[in-house]
């Protein structure tokens, strides 16, 4: 987990390194500075723990808003099959650990949750990829790839399900996340990372569909 010499005053946490390299360059691709200096404070200091069991583990949603300084705090899980479940955890969580947010709504709003404390900290969450289908950030991104480019995609769909016929292991979950690096694989320069393809706009930051993501982050951190 990152470790910080001052206490941030704004912080979102994710489930791995992914988001935590990509989400910069989906805002800098936007427009927003977001440089080293400035992360905590006019930025969000984007903290990798390293798997939603560890951002869902007791006490950890009570530590981080113990931390003095602390503004505005966000949290990034994949839904993985079960977004409902995901935010049944948040609720619990908060229920238990953070008493003046027990009255959450029962489904997480379709737009994100964001929600003000009784100190005036800030509190949000958002399930990936849209808060209501099963999946995970590479079915976000799956909607960044530019539309005259759904042939191709549909292709390395089919591409991916030829390679499980014909004997690929490979689980159910993670389909989209093939798909989507099948078509990276395919590029003039093949297969950048996921923060670069979003950097050399091969994935299209500023498609329609992230901007109920791109919203709730503002909601959340630049209101």
């Amino acid at each position: 987990m990152a470790t910080e010499t001052r206490t941030p005053a704004m912080k979102l946490l994710v489930e791995g390194s992914t988001e935590r390299r990509l989400i910069p360059q989906l805002f800098k691709a936007r427009g927003i500075t977001w440089s080293d200096a400035e992360r905590g404070s006019d930025v969000p200091l984007i903290d990798n723990f390293g798997g939603v069991e560890n951002i869902l583990k007791a006490g950890t949603l009570a530590a981080e808003f113990k931390a003095s300084g602390l503004e505005r705090l966000g949290v990034i899980v994949d839904a993985n099959g079960n977004a409902a479940g995901r935010w049944d955890a948040i609720r619990q969580r908060c229920q238990s650990e953070l008493p003046d947010m027990s009255d959450l709504p029962r489904q997480i709003p379709e737009n994100g949750f964001v929600g003000e404390r009784q100190n005036g900290s800030w509190f949000g969450a958002w399930i990936m990829p849209d808060n209501r289908h099963q999946g995970a950030l590479e079915e976000f991104l799956l909607d960044l790839i530019p539309d005259d480019a759904a042939e191709l995609v549909e292709y390395a769909r089919h591409s991916v399900d030829g390679a499980r016929e014909r004997g690929a292991p490979l689980r159910d979950v993670d389909i989209t996340k093939s798909v989507v690096h099948t078509w990276l694989a395919w590029q003039q320069e093949p297969g950048p990372q996921l923060h670069e393809a979003v950097m050399r706009r091969v994935l299209d930051p500023h498609h329609p569909q992230s901007q109920p993501f791109v919203s709730w982050f503002t909601r959340l951190f630049w209101p």
